[in-house]
This record gives C-alpha cells, structure tokens and sequence, in this order.
C-alpha cells in the first residue's frame, strides 16, 4: 500500500462522509433558499458598500488591523489518522508518517490559499478605507508567512499543554505576536519579520516532524469531522447537536457546593444551570465575549447604530442563554423529567434571568453613557 493512495483514500471516505450528512438535512429547496439568501446578501452589501468604507474610516486603524490579525488565528492542521492506525499499522510506522506528511503540505497549501485571500481582501478594503497606508506583495507575504507561523506553533501549544494552562499561553502568545505585527506594520519592518517568520515557521515544522503526535492528532481530526458534521445539522431545526465538551478541572465549582439554600424546583434547576455554564470555559468566554465585543463595538459607532446593536443584543444574548439551557435540560437524565415537577416550560425564564439581566444592564448603562457624551459634547 503506498501513503498517497491510502491518503486519497482517507480524503474521499471524508468528503463522502459530509456530502451523506449534507444530502440528510438539505434538500434542493433548502439549497435553493439558502442561495437566494445568499445573493440577497451580497447585493445588500454591495449596495451598502461606500457606506461600509465611510463607516470603517470612522475606525481606528488598530481596531481593523486587530480583526485581520485575529483571523491569522484561525487555521489548522489535519492529519487523517483513525483510532484504529496504532493497531492496524503497528508495524508499518511509514504509513503513520507518510499520511501525517501529505496531512501537513495539504494543511499548509490550504492554509496559504486562505491567508492569502484574507491578506489580499483586507489588503483592498484597507485601500479603499486609508490609501497608501500596506505594500500590497510585502503584506501579502508576511500575512502568510505569519498565518502558517501561528498554525504550526498553535499545533505544538496544544501538544504540550492542555486546559487553562493552554489557554493562558495562547492568550500570552496571541498578545505578544499581535505587539510584534503592530510594530511590523507599523515601522514598515516586512523583510526582517518575513525572514524572521520564516526561519521560525521551518523550526516549528521540523520539530512538529518529530515528535509523535498520533494521539493528538487522532483526537483532533475527530474533532474537525464532528464540527463540519455539527455545522451542517445545525441547518435542521429538527436535529439537536449539543456541543462537545473538552474535559478539564473547572475553574469554579471544582467541589460541588450549595450556591441557593431555596431547594425549590426552579431554584435547584437555576444552580444547576450556573454550574453547568461556569464550569464549562466555552461558556464563559461565549457569555464574556458577547457583551465585552458589543461593549468596545459600541464606542466607535454613530449613536443611531449603538441603539440598533443593542437591540440586536437584546435578542441575541437572550437566544444564546436560551441554547445553553436546552443543552443543560436536553441531557437524558433530566429530558425524562420535562413537563414534571422539576423542569417546566416557565422555569427557563426563571433561570436565565440571573444572567440575562445583569448583562443587558451593564450594556444599557453604556448606552446611556454613550447617548450622554453624545449630547454634551455636541
């Protein structure tokens, strides 16, 4: 058996696999809607576009920069390993390698064509919006060469550490390369950083190489299959996908304690529910993300807009507690209490409030302010 078949092989079986999960939730009049949405949506933005480019000269230079750099953050690196390889391959290590080689040039190919349309769009919109302000190759290059860098070093990060001591050295590294890229920008240092990255990106891949990562990377390919799996069951109202969950010593609650003495039903369902959100830290960073990105979006906006994006917060935060609540109340042992003592329609209001309110209050209060500083400093 030769490694490019079996890796073809492996890349088929994948796109079969999400074409019949796809043929499952949509069919021809699903598909045509979503198209129509689509083209409404693009000729919306296209008819809204010097609006758009007038709206983003209103914003600081860093904030457009910061989002760019953000999305260097999203790339991966797939290796098409089953749980099955160590047994069936256990003496045929050149097949592991050979699929983890042909899963990192594939990576990476993929990854250059996305940075380099992400470099190239930002490239155009940051033109339109401040002119003369990015060499377009120099961007381009060093956006790229920075996109692959960050992959493959987020590829070791999740090797040697796991939980919130990983979270901690992304959110470090994340901090300190976004420092660097400013100052690249900045000073206008493109070779230096180019050269720089490049010899950085090599190391990282040569020491990827070698390490053994079958775990890993095993554990991470399932991972990419169940999220395209979970993206396109969410497009069926009638099928529910609760989010996977990486298990890690919670940060709070560690040791289960009372948090309400009222052991009514609504009561012991409401700490059930703060448990279950403050435990999980997708929950946390979703809730915190939410209202922090609404609040710092809200200080560069007109004040016509801060009240359209807080209605739109109004909803949206409502819905997203909503969501986790049916995950809490969708689990088997607590579905067979629905509509009995301890779960009922009502109690979903009951419990989310303690969430919903402080958050819509503390957004409020800065649409106050802002609406304030508006008047006063006309």
């Amino acid at each position: 058996m030769k490694v490019f078949h079996l890796y073809k092989e492996r890349l088929k079986q994948e796109r079969k696999y999400q074409w019949k999960n796809t043929k499952a939730v949509i069919d021809w009049t699903i598909l045509v809607y979503i198209v129509l949405t689509l083209l409404f949506v693009a000729a919306m933005i296209y008819d809204m576009f010097p609006s758009l480019i007038t709206l983003l000269k209103g914003l600081p230079y860093g904030l457009s920069l910061f989002v760019i750099y953000y999305l260097a953050w999203t790339g991966t690196i797939r290796i098409f390993y089953q749980q099955a390889d160590s047994y069936f391959f256990v003496h045929r290590k050149d097949l592991l390698k050979g699929l983890k080689k042909w899963g990192i040039l594939a990576s990476t190919g993929l990854n250059s064509i996305k940075a380099v349309l992400i470099a190239t769009l930002s490239y155009l919109l940051m033109e339109a919006v401040s002119p003369s302000m990015l060499p377009l190759v120099e961007w381009v290059l060093y956006y790229s060469v920075l996109f692959i860098f960050i992959t493959i070093l987020g590829k070791l990060l999740d090797f040697h550490w796991s939980g919130w001591k990983r979270k901690g050295v992304y959110f470090i590294l994340f901090i300190l390369i976004g420092f660097l890229t400013y100052i690249t920008v900045d000073k206008s240092l493109w070779y230096l950083a180019i050269a720089t990255l490049l010899i950085g990106t090599v190391l990282l891949h040569v020491i990827y190489w070698r390490v053994e990562s079958f775990s890993l990377d095993m554990a991470h390919n399932e991972k990419i299959r169940q999220k395209y799996v979970g993206m396109i069951f969410y497009a069926s109202e009638y099928v529910h996908v609760p989010r996977a969950s990486e298990r890690t010593k919670p940060l709070f609650f560690g040791q289960s304690q009372r948090i309400f003495e009222d052991r009514r039903p609504h009561s012991a369902l409401t700490e059930l529910f703060f448990k279950y959100l403050l435990r999980n830290s997708r929950h946390i960073f979703s809730y915190l993300q939410i209202i922090g990105i609404t609040i710092a979006v809200m200080g560069y906006l007109p004040l016509w807009m801060t009240i359209g994006l807080f209605m739109a917060f109004f909803f949206f935060l409502k819905e997203w507690l909503n969501i986790v609540y049916d995950e809490l109340v969708g689990h088997p042992f607590l579905n067979m209490h629905k509509g009995k003592k301890l779960i009922q329609g009502h109690y979903q209001e009951l419990v989310t409030r303690w969430l919903y309110y402080p958050a819509v209050g503390l957004v409020g209060l800065v649409l106050i302010i802002n609406t304030l500083f508006h008047f006063l400093m006309r």
